[in-house]
């Protein structure tokens, strides 16, 4: 499912939950891509952290680190990472938890929160949406809170096992149990769109393809 999902960009799937009534959860677009290119599509494994106050030592601060060093053993295939961390300006995702996550089969992470190392996530292609930037290193500063909860970005609910699918217009929230309903109907509006973009190629109008195909 989620490798259908991949091959559907955000908009169609937007304009699926839209025709079936169900609301269009999109996350905001401060949370930009850092592989413009690139569409994810996963479950959601979510987790909460906060910053360490006081902060604490290197060797103090190893220890409350390890519960969230964990989670790449725990992460499946076609999974998605999403990470909310208010009120902390380390970094909170990087290249070396990046490769961990990908060895795994993790397709990407939703970080409400700091990235680093930024170069090396580029260069084994790993996408994360961000909402900044931070060189910090997080032991001994932050710690995770809570795993496997419903968490929240933007106003928008997210519980593990949703369906996120992020690309270069945003990412979308779809709700587990809605995944494949919305799927099918996505990949029908996918070439309904398919049809129109041949039509218009053409130079059939939008009118007269709405009125063929019932999209545009």
């Amino acid at each position: 499912m989620c490798a259908r999902f991949r091959g559907i960009p955000t908009p169609v799937i937007c304009d699926a939950m839209y025709a079936l009534g169900i609301p269009e959860q999109v996350l905001s677009s401060r949370l930009r891509p850092l592989l413009s290119a690139e569409r994810m599509a996963g479950a959601a494994y979510t987790l909460s952290g906060r910053a360490i106050e006081p902060k604490v030592g290197w060797d103090d601060g190893i220890p409350r680190i390890q519960s969230y060093l964990r989670i790449f053993e725990e992460l499946e295939s076609d999974s998605v990472i999403v990470s909310v961390n208010p009120n902390s300006a380390v970094g909170h995702f990087g290249e070396l938890t990046g490769n961990a996550a990908k060895a795994r089969g993790c397709q990407g992470v939703i970080l409400d929160g700091n990235l680093r190392d930024t170069e090396g996530l580029l260069r084994i292609g790993f996408q994360v949406f961000y909402s900044a930037l931070s060189p910090l290193n997080a032991i001994g500063r932050w710690e995770m809170s809570e795993k496997q909860i419903p968490v929240t970005i933007d106003k928008v609910r997210i519980s593990p096992g949703d369906i996120i699918i992020g690309d270069f217009d945003g990412v979308v929230v779809v709700p587990r149990a809605e995944a494949e309903r919305v799927l099918l109907e996505a990949e029908s509006v996918n070439a309904a769109e398919a049809k129109v973009r041949v039509e218009a190629a053409q130079g059939i109008s939008p009118m007269q393809s709405l009125e063929r195909h019932g999209h545009i």
